[in-house]
């Protein structure tokens, strides 16, 4: 059709020759002819041994007109690739576009050499018409797992709905001038021609100096005027970074075949678009408009192309929620047939559709989730992920954590066996983006940059700078070459070292824990695969091996072996007795910053009808669920700020959490939350000065709920995210409008404050100063929440609108009976369970009450102006405030429970030396000699009866009540969070 229209009118161009569109169909018609006179038609599969020239589309075209299917074979495969594939196809001939043949055993015929002849008008084999275009267009050849290549079977229909899809998206008609960049083998290349062809477009070969240069190829699109043009994704950002001649005719730059780095296209007057699909979904299932960079949006590979399905499933093939990581899967007209001769592979990969059984779908083995906007992005591969700790791992996802650090040109990270132990440890390969830069300096960055993204667990434990990536002789990374080197660094950095008797007691100790066999005496046991899991077992192992008792505190002090030498040395010499951690003057972090400017007037009604709510710790237990109160209970909108990534990241951070704690919210509710990637402990939260700026515009309220939990790591530690991250709340609240600020305290700032002032009870409007004494040696967590509290009170002297809620113990949810699995009182139930004995501690209180009541009440008094300047103690009242026996006891009755109560140093020997009992690694609040012989939660016997009268009044008429640790409450706390199944 397009040559009767077309005519003369140009249709492949090269370098070394120009076809008409009234030549191309002549030859292709000869070749057509001379096929059929061999008995070539339907059902044929004819390779063809592809050259860049115009004799391969002739000769593609003759195939298909003559009723038969093509093999695109590259003529720079090795010969013994070759071999396979034609054994594959069992062809009876090969067709070639190259100039020169070789010997086979089918033998090689010339297009050149067929497509000259000129039928007869009587040859019966040339003016036969072709079949019409239905089944297998052709077969392209795809890397398999086994070593030998496998075929994809790919429709006429399929490639027709593609190429017709495409044309009218972007334009491609008659007068478009497009290009045949990809290699001949891999199935992009299909694409650009037939979208030429049918569309009766030009289409340029371009040489290969050309292909491969960036000032040659948009040189090129200059001169010939091209209109459409795809380039790799590996050049992508090196062409719309040249110069861009001003008579440029480009209006579409195409690229797939890789995960497209974000690129900066404000320079350049065409659309990018960024196609992926696999060859089994017949080349595209998706394509991307690509915004620039410097929008900052987040990844994508856009949306489905044209009636194709995408689908994200989780390993029971069931579609996981919005923002949640899944396989990608495709459906649609766009699916192959298959393998060729391999049914089996073919069941494997192509499945039954999940809602339709009647239609099938293609499993990609990539991953990737469903954004807000309803687009797609692409997370890795499902082979990149790998078990650390137990914690699955995306590598992916740290590799585009190392890539944005400013120091990182190229970053690939691999999972290696571990040299010393069993497992796997995560290894970071860079190529920095400047050598001058000193190689330890380049390291702290890619240190730094990981803890502010990523938990613990996804730290790599190795780093090795590189002058470029290796690859293999087909273009692939050298993970065997990345290895030996990694290998080597550490051969060469433990030849380096020399240790003294106690640093050698020490690396043989950090071994034995991590598995990771070679590090310098500097290190950090976290930067090597420690963890605070493995802290108190190594604090055990120090001080039997050392004959000193040694702290679970002091991991984290001095981290290295050299830093925890130099503290056994000095404790040794010192013969210390006392366990707790020094005293620091916490007066001097006391401070508002002096950017918080809170003089503007705040509108108190915004309190009881909240526009905008900026909300911290939204991945918290007590977060979550404060999230879900305040969309329920307010027609706010809720922006979250949560460390990750980018916002999609966070986005699925929360939704993570709420499917763990079995939160639910509907669709209006959902459409209210704004996610923001930040950190608190930055300035501007890490954010741009503009998206700062918009953000403190527009927050009428904040509710702090983000801190750190932990009580066993040193005020040092708890400071950073603590008092630091209050400082930048506290500039953010102060910045450009005052903004109210609802802060999330702790009931333990009292501390065990009664041991000093010799009162029974504390109110409310208490000031926590007087238990400053006790504060000084509690654990780090309570002094940084005591700092805390301290400087909000002095930010509200400077005029802050500010109400501070002090939280007992969320000891679970009272209607679903989830906790969160990494708090303590869930492990000290756990451990009285295993030992049918609980402590004689007597009168302790953890002020326990439900995370549902917390949130609830907090959510309710909050949108009271009168709560202004007021503080909350958010607890059970005092009579129905549970002490640890009264607890235990009710299990008692409740359940049949029996517990015998023991002296509490008896209590605490039975379990103190098991490393696998739930309360192991929070040892040092039960065993460290804090004060008087007395660990930390000895002395909080007989503390405080903790008053909270405000709460009450403030809740009156609410319907909000306490939880009564009933029952039926319990019961549902002891299956879901304890594990243990209650009868009846």
């Amino acid at each position: 059709m397009c040559a009767a229209v077309r005519g003369d009118t140009s249709a492949v161009v090269s370098e070394q020759a120009c076809l008409s569109y009234r030549e191309l169909d002549r030859r292709s018609d000869a070749i057509a002819g001379a096929l059929r006179g061999r008995g070539i038609g339907r059902g044929s599969l004819v390779p063809i041994e592809a050259a860049r020239n115009v004799d391969f589309i002739v000769g593609i075209l003759g195939i298909l007109k003559a009723g038969a299917t093509y093999v695109p074979i590259d003529e720079r495969y090795p010969d013994a690739r070759k071999d396979l594939i034609l054994q594959q196809c069992d062809a009876s001939l090969v067709l070639t576009a190259r100039a020169t043949q070789r010997d086979a055993a089918v033998p090689f015929i010339s297009v050149a050499d067929l497509s000259v002849r000129r039928p007869d008008r009587d040859d019966a084999h040339a003016t036969q018409p072709a079949d019409a275009p239905e089944g297998a267009i052709y077969v392209i050849f795809t890397s398999g797992s086994t070593g030998a290549p496998k075929g994809v079977i790919v429709e006429h229909a399929a490639v027709a709905t593609l190429v017709g899809w495409h044309n009218a998206r972007f334009s491609m008609n008659a007068e478009s001038r497009a290009t045949l960049m990809a290699g001949l083998g891999f199935d992009v290349s299909q694409w650009e021609i037939w979208s030429a062809l049918c569309a009766g477009a030009t289409l340029f070969l371009p040489d290969d100096e050309t292909r491969f240069d960036a000032d040659a190829l948009v040189g090129f699109f200059t001169r010939h005027r091209i209109t459409h043009a795809y380039v790799p994704t590996v050049m992508v950002a090196d062409v719309v970074g040249v110069g861009q001649p001003t008579d440029l005719k480009l209006e579409y730059l195409f690229t797939a075949g890789e995960k497209l780095d974000p690129v900066d296209t404000d320079r350049v007057s065409y659309t990018v678009v960024d196609y992926y699909g696999p060859t089994e979904a017949t080349i595209f299932a998706t394509y991307h408009v690509v915004p620039s960079a410097t929008l900052g949006r987040p990844a994508s590979i856009g949306h489905p192309v044209g009636n194709t399905e995408i689908l994200i499933l989780n390993d029971a093939q069931e579609a996981v929620g919005e923002n949640d990581v899944g396989e990608i899967c495709i459906g649609g007209p766009g699916l192959a047939r298959g393998y060729l001769n391999n049914p089996a592979l073919t069941r494997e990969k192509f499945r039954p559709h999940p809602q339709r059984p009647d239609r099938i779908i293609y499993r990609t083995g990539d991953l990737g989730r469903r954004l807000n906007d309803g687009s797609i992005q692409f997370l890795g591969r499902l082979d990149d992920q790998v078990k650390i700790r137990g914690n699955l791992v995306e590598l992916s996802e740290i590799q585009a954590v190392l890539a944005r650090a400013d120091v990182v040109r190229k970053a690939l990270v691999l999972a290696l066996p571990r040299i010393a132990g069993t497992g796997k440890e995560l290894v970071a390969f860079v190529v920095p983006a400047d050598p001058a830069v000193p190689p330890e300096q380049v390291v702290d960055a890619l240190k730094a940059s990981v803890r502010q993204y990523l938990p613990d667990y996804m730290w790599p434990v190795g780093h090795v700078l590189l002058d470029d990536i290796p690859v293999t002789a087909n273009g692939k990374t050298d993970r065997a070459a990345l290895q030996q080197r990694y290998h080597d660094e550490l051969r060469n950095r433990t030849e380096q070292e020399s240790y003294t008797a106690v640093e050698r007691i020490l690396a043989d100790a950090f071994v034995a824990l991590t598995g990771h066999a070679s590090f310098r005496k500097t290190d950090s046991f976290f930067d090597i695969g420690g963890n605070s899991l493995l802290t108190a077992k190594l604090a055990r192992a120090l001080s039997d091996a050392a004959g000193t008792k040694m702290l679970i505190r002091d991991v984290y002090e001095h981290l290295s072996v050299e830093g925890l030498a130099g503290e056994i040395e000095r404790r040794v010499a010192a013969a210390l007795e006392i366990d707790r951690e020094p005293v620091y003057a916490l007066s001097n972090d006391i401070r508002v910053p002096a950017q918080a400017d809170f003089s503007g007037a705040f509108d108190i009604a915004l309190l009881a009808r909240p526009r905008t709510i900026l909300l911290t710790g939204a991945t918290g237990f007590v977060g979550v669920h404060l999230l879900a109160e305040l969309l329920a209970t307010t027609s706010a909108i809720v922006h979250c700020l949560v460390r990750a990534e980018d916002a999609a990241a966070g986005r699925a951070r929360i939704d993570e959490k709420l499917r763990a704690y079995d939160v639910n919210l509907g669709p209006d509710e959902r459409s209210r939350i704004r996610v923001w990637a930040g950190d608190i402990t930055q300035a501007r939260f890490g954010l741009d000065e503009r998206h700062y700026a918009a953000l403190a515009d527009e927050i009428d309220i904040v509710y702090h709920s983000a801190g750190a939990v932990n009580f066993i790591q040193p005020y040092s530690f708890m400071k950073k995210i603590n008092v630091d991250g209050l400082t930048q709340i506290l500039a953010f609240a102060g910045c450009r409008r005052t903004k109210a600020l609802i802060l999330l305290s702790t009931i333990s700032v009292y501390s065990w404050g009664h041991r000093f002032t010799g009162k029974a009870m504390m109110t409310e409007a208490d000031d926590i100063d007087q238990n400053l004494p006790a504060v000084l040696e509690d654990i780090g967590y309570t002094r940084s929440k005591w700092v805390m509290e301290k400087m909000a009170d002095l930010a509200a002297q400077h005029g802050l609108p500010l109400m501070t809620f002090r939280l007992g113990y969320a000891t679970f949810h009272g209607e679903t009976g989830v906790s969160a699995d990494y708090q303590w009182w869930g492990r000290l139930v756990k451990t009285c369970m295993a030992l049918g004995t609980v402590p004689d501690l007597e009168d302790l209180r953890e002020g326990l009450t439900s995370v549902d009541y917390m949130t609830k009440a907090l959510a309710w008094i909050s949108r009271n102006p009168a709560a202004l300047g007021r503080k909350f103690n958010l607890i059970n009242s005092p009579e129905a405030n549970l002490t640890l026996r009264e607890f235990f006891s009710r299990l008692e009755r409740y359940f049949g429970l029996r517990f015998r109560v023991v002296p509490f140093r008896e209590w605490r020997d039975a379990w103190k030396t098991d490393i696998d009992a739930p309360l192991y690694p929070l040892l040092s609040l039960f065993d460290d000699n804090i004060r008087d012989g007395m660990s930390t939660a000895e002395l909080y016997q007989n503390n405080y009866v903790w008053d909270c009268r405000n709460v009450i009044e403030f809740l009156e008429g609410s319907g909000i009540a306490q939880p009564a640790f009933s029952r039926e409450q319990l019961a549902r706390y002891m299956e879901r969070s304890i594990g243990h199944r209650v009868a009846g």
